[in-house]
């Protein structure tokens, strides 16, 4: 008896990881599919692997941040074939139908479901464009970057991305805007700004001249490349817009793309990011005269033993009264000698001037929810900057996106009993005004 219960179990156990090592090994490759809830979809990428004997996934998302190009997951296929693994949405388990090649499930414990399915397809093909890492040479610093060149109706026109404020270190080989851009011929250089990455130099003392100097450069290396390119613009994101507009005053952009780029001064926008945050956060009104009033300290005050304590003192409130959360940590001087190095006065600056007398296509997208660059303000002032030459200029707001151009993940009510879950996303309303003005203006060719 007991050696028909031990061949049981020894039979069992076979059965079981013969079920477990063919799953996996069927798993093993690219596949494509969807998030899907109600009447909605997100498309999603994963490709399957092997290393170190873990089972791993690289996730793709293109509606995501653009920045920010995919994630890898470990994956666990246990002893009936059940699939497991983390997503951006939280973790779900999944069934394989190894005949059809496609795989099943849902995300575990959210009310309504999300499921998601996946099929599995052919190995993805040798890519149409080079990806070449180069390093540039600025002011005594190396910065480190990729080139990103299309073999496919390659265009004269390369686009320099400049990222936002910040020290973390931007994707530079996996940039989601190049590889959008790179569909339609144009090449997109993508650079790690100075000190972060393996660029080298100072990011926490980085000055906007420092930055505009890095960017100066990176437009001269490209004016001596041997594809001798045509055209060169920029595409600024957030504070990336205040370093490409401070750039054009040493060396011209044949256009300028602004993503949620400030085109008021520094300690306008500042200003009203605070004054918008207070209201999007519902800060009564003595808490936004405690906010206001740091933020008039932070941007004007002179440094002093007197300044630097009323600033502790009204940090101290800020963590109470909740509104620490619309400052960012290089807002927060250590020191009375800090003050002046705080992130505002190194990059102190107003585009005015310069898009005043910008005589090139410039195109700027606003989220109609973003508090950080408030759309209102900034494109009543291209509208000033641009009079008379509104032809060269196309300021948009884009529906419910707020400062990263996302839209939040809600229902959406149509009417007559109709709606659809939206999931978070990049507006596609980006990537049409982009294509939209290269178009406008003969930019890619």
């Amino acid at each position: 008896m007991k050696n028909l219960m031990f061949l049981f179990v020894f039979i069992s156990q076979s059965l079981f990881a013969q079920i477990q090592m063919e799953t996996t090994n069927e798993l093993i490759g690219s596949w494509e599919g969807a998030f899907i809830k109600s009447n909605s979809y997100q498309k999603i990428e994963v490709d399957f692997y092997e290393r170190d004997g873990q089972l791993y996934g690289l996730q793709m998302m293109d509606e995501w941040n653009p920045t920010y190009w995919g994630f890898e997951v470990p994956v666990t296929v246990d002893s009936v074939g059940k699939i497991t693994f983390g997503t951006g949405y939280g973790k779900t388990e999944l069934v394989l139908d190894s005949e059809n090649l496609e795989v099943v499930g849902q995300l575990v414990g959210l009310t309504p479901t999300i499921y998601m399915h996946l099929k599995k397809v052919a190995e993805r093909p040798a890519p149409n464009y080079n990806i070449e890492e180069v390093a540039i040479n600025s002011d005594g610093n190396k910065l480190y970057g990729h080139l990103h060149l299309p073999y496919v109706n390659p265009t004269n026109t390369v686009i320099i991305f400049v990222g936002g404020r910040g020290c973390g270190a931007d994707e530079t080989e996996h940039n989601l805007y190049a590889k959008f851009l790179r569909k339609y011929g144009i090449a997109v250089m993508t650079y790690q700004k100075r000190g972060t990455g393996k660029s080298t130099g100072e990011c926490g003392s980085a000055t906007i001249e420092d930055l505009a100097a890095d960017l100066t450069a990176v437009k001269k290396y490209l004016d001596n490349r041997a594809e001798q390119f045509v055209k060169i613009g920029t595409l600024g994101v957030s504070a990336g817009g205040w370093t490409m507009i401070k750039a054009e005053e040493n060396i011209d952009f044949d256009f300028m793309i602004s993503i949620v780029g400030p085109s008021t001064s520094v300690k306008d926008q500042q200003t009203q990011s605070a004054m918008y945050g207070a209201d999007f956060y519902g800060l009564n009104e003595p808490i936004r005269k405690e906010l206001m009033t740091y933020t008039d300290l932070m941007l004007n005050a002179e440094p002093s033993t007197e300044v630097f304590t009323k600033m502790k003192n009204l940090l101290l409130l800020a963590e109470k009264n909740r509104w620490r959360i619309l400052l960012e940590d290089t807002d927060i001087p250590s020191s009375v000698s800090a003050i002046n190095d705080l992130w505002v006065r190194r990059h102190d600056y107003d585009p005015k001037d310069v898009l005043s007398n910008y005589d090139k296509p410039f195109l700027a997208l606003y989220g109609e929810d973003d508090f950080i660059v408030p759309q209102k303000e900034n494109i009543e002032a291209l509208n000033t900057y641009f009079k008379g030459r509104e032809d060269r200029m196309t300021a948009i707001m884009v529906h419910n996106a707020e400062h990263g151009m996302e839209m939040e993940r809600k229902w959406i009510n149509l009417g007559q009993d109709r709606s659809y879950w939206h999931f978070y996303r990049i507006s596609p309303k980006v990537r049409i005004a982009i294509v939209d003005f290269l178009n406008k203006y003969n930019l890619k060719q």
